[in-house]
């Protein structure tokens, strides 16, 4: 009887063998190799991929940044447009999603079912802009406060909107240091269209990444230390080691992400880990971070990556990574705070540099294989399967189906073109093949009677 159970149990576990199903989308598409990069497209005029993010099943990337230009930001490599691209599987090419003039874009969040990108661009009132995206329309939440220098970031955290930055205040009083800017947080309880400061650094600097963790947001505060607000009161906690270390450790420019009930905070040459009471820290460091269920990858300035389950012990992914000299430029005045980007997209790596704006993807299996879960449908006057599919160029695609009386029989039953007529139990398979340039795409898979 246990082994009966048993059986029933795996016949409901869909199976992929080098492939990936998209729950979003219902799309098959074939997984690829990690241990390989090759470069894939430029696709930008500019030259840092900040950020990438899936949104509803669909890539998108950010680039900005701009070390060639003559302007008087060139110190800073800052750029006066931004991007955003969208990858399609079917085409296998990066498009230009969103033209944005003025603009730069460092962090690009998906919250409460839309995109939110905090406007880092400093000049003409553009720093006051949250940008919105839907997945069909562009628009902006309320404006900020006037004087905004820069927005980092934006979060929900207890039922509200909370943006990080620095601004100026429109006056400066007798404040000497008042044009560099202080890092400040706005909270808006109205889904952004009102904001309110609800904390002001006391030195110059800005309020980085946000992160919610254990009932509390937690932000980089000008990279020296965490701050901690539970809804009520700020709490200030330094980054503190044992034993220690000879020069006072502090945050950088770390980017934040929870993983493994802990903080990773990373920087290029290490990153810090926080439980809520006790710090570490580890080396190398990375330059970003991306989270696939119950792995966490980053990406690392020498152009490999790595992967973890406990964010302690990492192990390279890649044999062949992206050159090192992708991630080597230098403005006059240093490093840009984004110098690439890493994803996993239906089960693709991705990783977007910060010398010329090139994205690198791993090359798709050569095959691949994926099998439904078991579905009841009545077939007692027969039934049919439908599908629709992109079979590009140098690919290749069949999708079959098998049935039975009982669910347990399915495993013995042959694949075919149709189900058999009387029978009440049906999986699906689709056999993918390609060159490795490009993959088939497997959609609205249906099995229906006559």
């Amino acid at each position: 009887m246990w082994m009966m159970a048993f059986l029933a149990a795996l016949l409901f576990i869909q199976e992929s063998d080098r492939t990936h199903f998209d729950q979003s989308s219902g799309e098959v598409t074939l997984a690829a190799d990690p241990s390989r990069l090759a470069e894939h497209s430029r696709p930008t005029k500019w030259h840092v991929v900040t950020d990438m993010v899936v949104f509803r099943g669909r890539l998108l990337a950010s680039a900005c940044y701009d070390f060639d230009s003559e302007w008087f930001l060139k110190p800073w490599a800052y750029s006066n447009g931004a991007q955003i691209l969208e990858y399609s599987p079917e085409s296998d090419e990066w498009k230009l999603l969103h033209e944005m003039a003025e603009s730069m874009v460092l962090n690009v969040r998906v919250v409460d079912d839309r995109v939110l990108i905090p406007e880092f661009f400093p000049l003409n009132g553009r720093s006051r802009l949250v940008h919105a995206f839907d997945g069909k329309e562009w628009g902006t939440l309320g404006l900020l406060p006037a004087q905004n220098w820069h927005v980092m970031d934006v979060l929900r955290f207890g039922g509200a909107l909370y943006v990080s930055g620095s601004w100026r205040d429109e006056s400066p009083g007798d404040d000497p240091r008042w044009w560099k800017g202080y890092g400040r947080v706005f909270r808006s309880a109205d889904d952004g269209r009102t904001w309110t400061e609800i904390h002001r650094t006391k030195e110059n600097g800005r309020v980085l990444d946000m992160v919610e963790f254990r009932g509390r947001l937690y932000a980089n505060e000008i990279g020296k230390q965490f701050i901690a607000w539970d809804g009520k009161k700020w709490e200030e906690i330094p980054v503190r080691l044992e034993p220690k270390p000879p020069v006072e450790p502090k945050l950088g420019s770390a980017h934040l992400m929870v993983f493994a009930d802990r903080i990773v905070a990373i920087n290029s040459a290490l990153y810090y880990l926080f439980d809520g009471k006790k710090w570490t820290s580890h080396t190398p460091g990375y330059v970003d971070l991306w989270r696939e269920g119950k792995t966490l990858y980053g990406l690392r300035d020498d152009g490999h990556v790595c992967a973890t389950r406990d964010a302690v012990a990492w192990e390279r992914v890649t044999k062949e990574g992206v050159p090192a000299k992708e991630f080597a430029r230098m403005a006059e005045k240093g490093r840009p705070l984004h110098r690439g980007a890493v994803a996993v997209h239906r089960g693709r790596l991705f990783v977007g540099t910060g010398a010329e704006g090139r994205i690198y993807a791993a090359p798709y299996h050569g095959k691949g294989r994926f099998v439904s879960k078991p579905q009841e449908i009545d077939l007692s006057k027969g039934g049919r399967l439908t599908w629709d599919a992109v079979v590009p160029k140098g690919t290749s695609l069949k999708v079959r189906v098998r049935s039975a009386e009982s669910m347990e029989a399915l495993d013995r039953a042959a694949w075919a073109d149709a189900p058999a007529k009387g029978h009440r139990w049906v999986q699906w398979r689709a056999d993918l093949a390609s060159d490795g340039k490009r993959t088939p795409v497997a959609r609205n898979v249906r099995i229906a009677g006559p």
